[in-house]
């Protein structure tokens, strides 16, 4: 399943003929004055956000490195359940469960 499968019809197609007449410029800031300035999400350096910048949102290649190891030694990590607990062990002693007789290999 696509993106475009998500979207109600015709929306992809707004989206991305939107895209391509704006590709030439770089985004504009929210008050229309000048190119967008974003902050680099490692060392916080403003930079313009543009595709001329292969490592966007990053302002280097050094910055999007150094957060990329930094999620994978976790340094940075992403709330959420205990991959450890088995959620559906409960459902193993519902009275309501189909039992189902499976052929035993011997």
């Amino acid at each position: 399943m696509s993106l475009k499968d998500l979207l109600p019809p015709g929306t992809y197609d707004e989206i991305k003929q939107e895209a391509h007449d704006n590709a030439s410029s770089a985004p504009q800031s929210p008050k229309g004055q000048g190119p967008l300035l974003v902050s680099c999400p490692y060392c916080h350096k403003q930079i313009v956000y543009s595709t001329d910048n292969p490592f966007r949102p990053f302002c280097s290649e050094r910055c999007k490195m150094l957060d990329l190891g930094a999620w994978a030694n976790e340094e940075r990590t992403v709330a959420g359940n205990d991959i450890n607990v088995d959620e559906d062990a409960d459902l193993l002693n519902d009275p309501n469960l189909p039992v189902r007789n499976l052929p035993s290999h011997e």
